[in-house]
């Protein structure tokens, strides 16, 4: 499986999970790694821009396409087994994705995206035993199409 991550030029080779560990997301409580990636690059994108908003969309960044074996344990979670509120509740998935970082079974946690629920985001254990398996397959520069940056 190949999964995608938009990051600041200057995490273009990182895959450690450091910047969830250090402030906490969606998915995870503060002070554990987790690595957040997208099933499509346009995912990627959108989930990018709800953080950073349009002004900070001149900045240099890398699309990252992430390798990810087939045969690793991949923990599903499907929309309908999430609280009707789940997109507004961050306690509520922080939790749900802590425990999965802390359970330490598998490898990755398959998760709706909350811009696109149609969509998935692809969590990746850093501290999972398999996480060696997982390699940056390519690195490269991404620039947002400038007719973006009219929106505001």
């Amino acid at each position: 499986m190949i999964v995608y991550r938009i990051v600041n030029s200057h995490y273009k080779n990182d895959i450690s999970g450091i910047g969830a560990k250090l402030k906490g997301a969606r998915w995870n409580k503060q002070g554990s790694s987790l690595l957040y990636t997208a099933e499509h690059i346009s995912l990627c994108a959108l989930e990018l821009l709800v953080h950073i908003g349009f002004n900070d969309i001149q900045k240099l960044y890398h699309i990252l396409s992430i390798y990810v074996p087939d045969d690793v344990s991949i923990k599903k979670i499907s929309i309908n087994k999430l609280k009707p509120n789940w997109i507004e509740d961050k306690d509520y998935t922080a939790f749900i994705g802590t425990e999965f970082i802390n359970n330490n079974i598998n490898l990755v946690l398959q998760v709706p995206s909350a811009i696109i629920s149609e969509e998935h985001n692809y969590l990746i254990n850093p501290n999972h035993r398999d996480f060696k398996k997982v390699k940056i397959k390519t690195s490269k520069p991404f620039i947002f199409d400038e007719r973006l940056y009219t929106f505001k």
